[in-house]
């Protein structure tokens, strides 16, 4: 899947991991646009044809909700126990799965823990 990392959500090992399955990913840091307000995030998810990957959750669904057509969003929730948090491999595998079940990912947002596997 080619995605865009956004900043909230751009561990050098979380890059390294989708990578290593095999999607295509770009982060706002290696756009040099750290620090860029949501709207210009979503704005160029959308020039650049990628998925947003973000925690960032609220600020993101509401972009897309007001967004006449966009590439998707996936959007990863993060519990106040940040032991039930998803771990790096557990988002790379949810994003693969996400992929592979064919459902559509344009104009929509997917809460990528409902596509959590355990372990």
């Amino acid at each position: 899947m080619k995605l865009l990392i956004d900043e909230d959500s751009q561990s050098h090992r979380q890059i390294e991991v989708l990578r290593a399955a095999g999607h295509d990913v770009v982060s706002i840091a290696e756009l040099n646009c750290n620090g860029v307000p949501d709207t210009e995030v979503f704005a160029l998810a959308q020039e650049l044809g990628r998925v947003l990957l973000t925690h960032n959750v609220a600020d993101f669904l509401t972009l897309a909700r007001k967004s006449g057509g966009h590439a998707g969003v996936i959007a990863v929730f993060r519990d106040g126990n940040p032991g039930n948090n998803m771990s790096y491999g557990q988002i790379a595998c949810a994003v693969g799965a996400l992929e592979s079940a064919g459902v559509p990912i344009c104009d929509q947002v997917h809460v990528l823990n409902h596509w959590r596997k355990s372990g």
